[in-house]
């Protein structure tokens, strides 16, 4: 059976390239038979060439050794020939496809010691990322709480929201109707601003009129104020007339106060001076009636007790 490269190259394509190579008197070797191709990987096109060379030799007619020839009237000569054909070929073709693979065997070998130290890299990397794995199981596992408690937050969140928004609804309708009062009361507003302003221009012409009388009168009252003021200008000076006539009528009248003062000092001195003197008389007129002898009885009494006189 013939199978399918995983990067379509045939194996029929590889035997025949192998086919072409023989006839052209050259060796099949993996390279070759990539450059007669134009594609194909050694990996893939190493095993086709070996199931080549194991069906050359049925297809020669040439059998292994101890084995049975292929046809009856094949001479033995003819079969040794080509058995040392064959081995001789073989050999060749070995040492020509290991002289051909030793620098892919190099470099195979080469990529071993490359892919070992990748896997040991890997290994390392690996127990990084076992390492990073566990501390992200531990992150994942606090992330999965928090989304959790996240989560109940929002369910918490939700219910007080739909509180809100019942909430909302509530204080909508009451936004609602309290607009509606508000333009009921506006409108009652406007009406009673424009009874308002129709008082207050009546009140405006009432008050420019009062102003206007205001001003008569004020204008009256200046000038009775004028007057007044004139007449008390008058009042005034004959008030300073009087006020000066009154202290001088003052001063006169303390000047005189003080001779009276000392007229009166000096008659109550005579009073006194009179008073003794008259005491002394009445003492002196007792003594001396007690000392008189009595003329008559009736003269007596029309003396007695009657002091003298003096002159």
């Amino acid at each position: 059976m013939q199978s399918k490269s995983t990067r379509g190259v045939q194996q029929e394509e590889v035997w025949a390239a192998a086919d072409a190579l023989i006839a052209a008197g050259e060796r099949p070797t993996i390279e070759r038979v990539r450059l007669k191709i134009g594609r194909g990987s050694p990996n893939t096109v190493s095993p086709m060439l070996e199931s080549w060379f194991a069906t050359l030799a049925p297809r020669l007619g040439v059998a292994a050794s101890g084995s049975q020839p292929a046809e009856e009237g094949t001479p033995k000569e003819l079969h040794q020939a080509l058995n040392g054909v064959w081995a001789a070929t073989v050999a060749a073709a070995r040492d020509k496809a290991n002289k051909a693979l030793a620098p892919e065997r190099h470099r195979l070998a080469q990529q071993g010691q490359e892919l070992e130290v990748a896997r040991e890299e890997l290994a390392l990397r690996e127990a990084a990322l076992t390492e990073r794995g566990v501390a992200l199981e531990h992150a994942l596992e606090l992330a999965k709480s928090q989304l959790r408690d996240q989560a109940a937050q929002l369910e918490k969140a939700g219910s007080e929201l739909e509180q809100a928004r019942s909430s909302l609804a509530t204080l909508v309708q009451k936004r609602d109707t309290d607009r509606r009062q508000f333009d009921e009361q506006l409108r009652a507003l406007a009406e009673e601003r424009h009874r308002t302003e129709e008082r207050a221009s009546a009140n405006e012409k009432r008050l420019l009129e009062d102003v206007d009388r205001a001003r008569q009168e004020a204008k009256q009252s200046s000038r009775a104020l004028e007057d007044t003021r004139q007449k008390h200008a008058i009042d005034k000076e004959s008030l300073e007339r009087t006020c000066s006539e009154l202290g001088t009528r003052v001063h006169e009248g303390h000047l005189e106060l003080a001779t009276l003062r000392e007229r009166l000092q000096g008659a109550e001195e005579r009073v006194k001076g009179l008073e003794s003197a008259l005491t002394a008389a009445a003492l002196e007129s007792r003594r001396t009636a007690k000392r008189l002898p009595t003329k008559s009885t009736a003269g007596g009494r029309r003396t007695a007790g009657v002091p003298t006189r003096m002159p």
